[in-house]
């Protein structure tokens, strides 16, 4: 019987590697399959007894290589981290106005927000550090940037000595028509983006690939490829083309963390299944209290055509109605370990997870451990300092690739050609800046300058609100009476906590809200100075004793004195308008029209204030 043309594909993809690939290939392989979770495929099973127990593929698998590397990439490319492109007015050989650099970063968002590469980014950096290199091409497709990202292992990079790809070869063995395997290769580079024809592959070798034809062509302005070394040696980056995964070297420590979880597992299941052993019976005598039913197939059926016959011949079960009878002297047990191998398995676990998780600096800690409650950002920032700065290096490796990815966007929304065929609202508005990106060389063609980009990252650890207060009461406190700062030496110390990133324009901003309530005090005090002829008269009775009071202590300083500090109470918060109006009146004998004149705008959209603001350096008081 002749094998059909599926299984002959199926026969094909599995014997791939008699095909000669490469070294590098088969190292890279083994990383993302321990990353995957099919890093033992090939070994026996775990269960089975009949090889020894190093050489089985374990039954559980902690999945500690993908877990610690997602927990990276959500600190560095998450929703809350994500950094912001800003535009620079300046950079070698460019200068920007104001509309330019808006312009070119509203661009740069569009890029970014219709170009998906907030997920792409978490892609492209899981990639790098599950094979150790990741590989993005930056391409138009359908009127929008598009990012593709290559497996490291079918890439062959050349890299210019500032890392720069100069070119990139793409080639892998796919399953082809009949079953058999063939070559799919791209290169990319001297100008062009090119496919090759799919052809057999020969068990001999590599055809010369000058003599293949080629299935498509396409012009490209330059070669738009970002290649990362994940975690590379500064001594590397001279030679090679490859960083390092999250756990290469590491491989025999998460093989034996998986085992120890297996025999752990497996010391579960015996005990919660205990095997019964009878004592002080015939040996020889048939066991009468299996712990499960073993029989299959034919056994199980005459099993039960025996139970049928004769029903009083069963098996003796475990259960609340069965009564078991036994010979004299006899005993039935359980049998269940001590928990000694538990306690072993669950150290070694342990240990094995630290070493591991100090290897590669990240932290793997449960909500037990941290504590509960509200935790300040500082003791957090002591508690996770190893994987902050694994995090902060990849910022700093996988950030340049986010900017090279959206420079070279912006290259390609440069080109005439491929103007046309763009779809981003902001396109139109930026060719301005854009132009100003590109420098005419001697030979008449152009050279791209780089957009200046610079990326903002938020902080790896958010302050809580206990953080917030204590830093608020500090600066009250070093600016109050007995002042130890200026305001602004403690809006910077503030800056940061409260996530203010101008401080001139909050000194400004607290400026403008102090000089709201200091112009109302002063319009009235103006309005107290100068005469008027259009208040109401009012006439004293000898014989009323109230206004008497009233004009023996009318106009004096005693009198101008309090009605400004009930004013500056109303300005300050600390009274509403109402009941200030109704003082006046009641105690310097005005009308409404008249309190209402005395307290001007002062008190309008009373708010109580919470506490008396401390001094600031002018007078006036920190916060507004």
């Amino acid at each position: 019987m002749f094998p059909t043309p599926g299984q002959r594909a199926a026969e094909a993809t599995t014997h791939v590697a008699a095909y000669g690939e490469s070294a590098r290939y088969w190292r890279i392989n083994a990383l993302e399959a321990l990353w995957c979770g099919n890093g033992y495929e090939g070994r026996p099973s775990f269960w089975d007894t009949s090889v020894p127990l190093r050489d089985r593929a374990p039954a559980v698998q902690s999945m500690l290589p993908r877990t610690a590397g997602r927990r990276l990439v959500a600190l560095v490319f998450g929703q809350r981290t994500f950094p912001s492109l800003t535009v620079e007015p300046r950079s070698f050989g460019v200068t920007l106005t104001d509309d330019d650099a808006t312009a070119l970063a509203a661009l740069a968002l569009d890029i970014v927000e219709r170009g998906g590469l907030r997920a792409r980014m978490r892609a492209l950096m899981e990639a790098g550090l599950k094979s150790g290199s990741a590989c993005a091409i930056v391409s138009i497709c359908d009127g929008r940037p598009r990012v593709s990202i290559e497996p490291a292992k079918h890439c062959t990079p050349t890299l210019a000595p500032s890392g720069r790809v100069e070119k990139l070869v793409v080639q892998y063995k796919t399953p082809i028509e009949d079953g058999r395997l063939g070559w799919y290769r791209r290169e990319i580079g001297d100008g062009v983006d090119l496919v090759r024809v799919c052809v057999p592959v020969d068990p001999k070798g590599e055809p010369e690939w000058s003599r293949v034809g080629v299935a498509s062509k396409v012009a490209v302005p330059f070669t738009s490829v970002v290649w990362v070394r994940n975690l590379a040696e500064a001594e590397e980056e001279s030679h090679g083309v490859d960083g390092h995964a999250l756990v290469e070297g590491l491989e025999d420590e998460v093989y034996w963390l998986d085992m120890m979880l297996s025999m752990l597992t497996r010391n579960g299941a015996y005990n919660t299944d205990p095997q019964m052993v009878q004592v002080g019976v015939d040996s020889d005598a048939p066991m009468r209290a299996p712990t499960g039913q073993s029989a299959t197939g034919f056994e199980w059926a005459r099993g039960w055509i025996e139970r049928l016959i004769a029903p009083s011949s069963g098996v003796a079960k475990k259960g609340p109605g069965t009564i078991w009878k036994l010979p004299q002297g006899g005993d039935a047990k359980l049998l269940e370990s001590t928990g000694a191998g538990a306690q072993i398995a669950k150290g070694t676990i342990d240990e094995l997870r630290r070493v591991v998780s100090d290897a590669i600096g990240v932290v793997l800690a449960d909500p037990d451990t941290l504590g509960r409650g509200d935790m300040s950002a500082k003791a957090l920032e002591l508690m996770l300092g190893p994987m902050l700065d694994t995090a902060s290096t990849l910022r700093t490796e996988y950030g340049a690739a986010l900017v090279a990815i959206v420079d070279m966007a912006l290259r390609l929304c440069s080109d005439a050609t491929l103007a046309p065929g763009i779809y981003l609202p902001t396109l139109e508005a930026a060719r301005p800046a854009l132009a100003k990106l590109h420098r005419a060389r001697t030979d008449d063609s152009t050279a791209w300058l780089g957009a200046p980009l610079t990326l903002r990252w938020p902080d790896l650890v958010e302050p809580t609100w206990t953080d917030v207060k204590s830093a608020v009461d500090v600066a009250r406190a070093a600016t109050g009476d007995s002042r130890v700062m200026s305001r602004r030496a403690a809006l910077k110390m503030l800056a940061p906590v409260v996530g203010v990133e101008d401080i001139d324009a909050e000194a400004e901003a607290i400026d403008a809200e102090d000089g709201v309530s200091q112009g109302a005090v002063s319009d009235t005090l103006a309005r107290l100075a100068e005469p008027n002829d259009d208040a109401p008269e009012v006439t004293l009775d000898d014989t009323d004793p109230m206004p008497a009071a009233v004009a023996d202590t009318a106009l004096n300083g005693a009198q101008v004195a309090s009605m400004v500090e009930v004013v500056e109470k109303v300005a300050a918060g600390s009274l509403p308008r109402g009941a200030a109006r109704a003082i006046i009146m009641r105690a310097f004998a005005v009308d409404g029209a008249g309190a209402d004149e005395i307290l001007g705008d002062a008190g309008q959209g009373f708010v109580p204030a919470a506490q008396t603001s401390p001094a600031r350096d002018d007078g006036g008081t920190l916060g507004g």
